[in-house]
């Protein structure tokens, strides 16, 4: 027998039922205690415990240290995109999980997307970019997509944890209504970002003709000035500018390819994906090789 009041017990589970670290939960636990006859806080966890309004599960990534997750509804009730914001409170959604959440695929994604971008100090616009060769880009898009090895697993769903340069978020924006992908005050990119994000990184995002089909969709809502913005902002080292110039054109978005094609000039030869062969096709106007039929 605890010494929660009915009261406590209501506002307790309404306090805590989105999943959490324990070191966002500890700062809640603490606040809400000097509402009860507790003072110490492993009394008052017990308590919770005991009245069945403190749950945890254990969630081991692939690689990288074990996490655990406290709610007061037990784990098989909760969430999961509430569970891949509380693995990475500073992170947003990206990828396939943005690709969704702004209605640009009708098909529900199996595996959910963050993001978690490095520290400011480690940003790479602070370096002098790379000079590139067409040697040195061929030699880097022969090769297969990197892909993440931070994956976690909870009720059968993948959480997929992606890390980026830091790049102070760009183009990514708050949820600020309840939803039924990404939760309330979790962070999400915008359809500007999602665009970019799928050009630059179609392995996540279903491959390469699954992202032909987003961007169909997407080029059609986008705003072209805050695309373009953001692009400038993003300062990728390698032309991905000529695969955006490409496709923009090939799906019919003329006045969008039209500004890129004023805005940049190639210096290299570049490839629409990864995985490079010598037989893929080549579009002389954006410079650029493609696998045959893809578009």
């Amino acid at each position: 027998m605890t010494r929660l009041t009915p009261s406590n017990k209501r506002e307790l589970t309404a306090l805590l039922a989105a999943p959490a670290r324990y070191r966002e939960l500890k700062p809640m636990l603490e606040t809400y205690m000097q509402k009860t006859p507790y003072r110490g806080l492993k009394s008052f966890e017990e308590a919770l415990r005991r009245d069945g309004l403190l749950h945890e599960e254990v969630l081991k990534p692939h690689v990288d240290h074990t996490t655990i997750l406290y709610a007061s509804m037990p784990p098989e009730k909760w969430n999961p995109y509430q569970v891949a914001q509380a693995l990475c409170p500073a992170g947003y959604f990206c990828n396939l999980s943005s690709v969704y959440y702004h209605g640009l695929t009708n098909q529900v994604p199996s595996r959910m997307y963050v993001a978690v971008e490095g520290n400011r100090e480690n940003d790479h616009r602070q370096a002098t970019p790379p000079e590139l060769s067409d040697d040195d880009i061929f030699t880097a898009f022969m090769q297969p997509h990197r892909v993440t090895k931070r994956i976690v697993v909870f009720q059968k769903r993948e959480i997929v944890i992606t890390e980026r340069v830091g790049r102070d978020c760009m183009g990514v924006e708050t949820v600020h209504a309840d939803n039924r992908i990404c939760p309330k005050g979790s962070r999400v990119t915008g359809i500007e970002r999602t665009i970019l994000d799928a050009v630059v990184l179609p392995q996540y995002n279903g491959g390469l003709r699954t992202t032909i089909d987003v961007l169909r969709k997407g080029f059609r809502r986008a705003n072209q000035r805050r695309l373009l913005d953001l692009y400038e902002g993003l300062a990728y080292v390698y032309p991905y500018w000529q695969a955006l110039g490409f496709l923009t054109e090939k799906l019919g978005e003329l006045d969008l390819a039209a500004a890129i094609a004023r805005k940049y000039k190639a210096k290299h030869k570049f490839y629409l994906d990864h995985g490079a062969k010598t037989s893929w096709e080549f579009d002389a106007k954006w410079q650029i090789y493609y696998p045959k039929g893809v578009i």
